[in-house]
């Protein structure tokens, strides 16, 4: 008598991905890098034509997209968001610890991480730092574990780190000019203090040289941070987004189901007396099978 409408807002039933859902869900992936488009386009085309919620998608790409095939038939949406193992994190500390020993600097330890690649070289450094930051007992059991090894570690937490090889220090420097200006002072065919001023011009020179290069070094990395930072702000926008939309689905579906619980029960109130005694079978039924179909669906959320 009632028309049962639950099965339209019955979001589908899946155990597992086939190979054809996987293999949509991919290609739009490569689809959407060669045009520039989010990750969050991709999830939520893919639900649309899976019947699947686009956090569930997102949750299935990013568990296989730490497999290597899958990152190298992704490109470049996987080099910006797949995230370490615990196996790579203690990788990238032995790595960079190992360097900082021996004087090289994170920046270009990461660089030569990365081949050159400065996306790669962000990603391992923003990595190495976070972990330094916020997970001190990992870096220091690897320290642990290196030094028990016989390998030089660096302790960003203890040491210093050490001066690079073929930099002078100022005492060095100091004396070297002490030495240098009493040598030349023996000379007869040279004006020493004409000498010594073009010395002292071009020592200026270069330390004005250093000092810009150095800023220009500083803003280039503080530029890369900060668009790494934006980045992950809008993928986790993005994560937050999709959040917001499956509980607006969920609320939707809910208001339907509740809408079509009024709607059997009014439309039996409205019946007299006798005609509701002749229809209570089929009210029973009627609101039996919402009752079903209402489990069911709150039961896939």
């Amino acid at each position: 008598m009632y028309e049962n409408r639950a099965n339209v807002y019955c979001a589908r039933s899946h155990t597992g991905w086939s190979e054809c859902e996987e293999d949509l869900l991919f290609n739009e992936v490569e689809t959407a890098g060669k045009e520039g488009r989010p990750l969050k386009s991709v999830f939520d085309r893919v639900a649309e034509t899976t019947g699947r919620k686009p956090n569930s998608v997102r949750n299935y790409y990013y568990a296989r997209i730490k497999d290597e095939d899958v990152r190298e038939r992704c490109g470049t949406h996987s080099t910006a968001f797949v995230p370490f193992t615990d196996s790579e994190i203690e990788e990238l500390l032995r790595t960079v610890l190992s360097a900082q020993a021996h004087g090289m600097s994170v920046r270009a330890c990461t660089l030569m991480m990365g081949a050159g690649d400065n996306r790669a070289m962000l990603r391992y450094q923003n990595k190495y730092r976070s972990v330094v930051a916020n997970d001190s007992a990992t870096v220091k059991r690897v320290v642990e574990k290196m030094r028990a090894e016989g390998l030089d570690a660096f302790d960003p937490y203890t040491d210093t780190a050490p001066r690079k090889s073929g930099r002078p220090r100022k005492r060095d420097i100091d004396n070297a000019a002490q030495n240098a200006s009493k040598e030349i002072a023996k000379l007869t065919d040279i004006d020493t203090d004409m000498f010594f001023a073009s010395i002292e011009l071009l020592a200026k020179k270069a330390e004005l040289y250093d000092a810009t290069k150095h800023n220009i070094c500083e803003r280039e990395a503080e530029i890369e941070r900060l668009s790494a930072e934006n980045a992950e702000l809008k993928e986790q926008l993005s994560i937050r987004s999709n959040e917001l939309t499956a509980q607006k689905e969920r609320f939707g579906l809910l208001m339907a189901m509740f809408r079509q619980l009024m709607q059997i029960n009014s439309e039996f109130l409205r019946l007299n007396s006798v005609v509701k005694m002749s229809s209570l079978g089929n009210y029973i039924n009627d609101l039996s099978k919402y009752v079903e179909d209402f489990e069911k669906t709150v039961g896939s959320f």
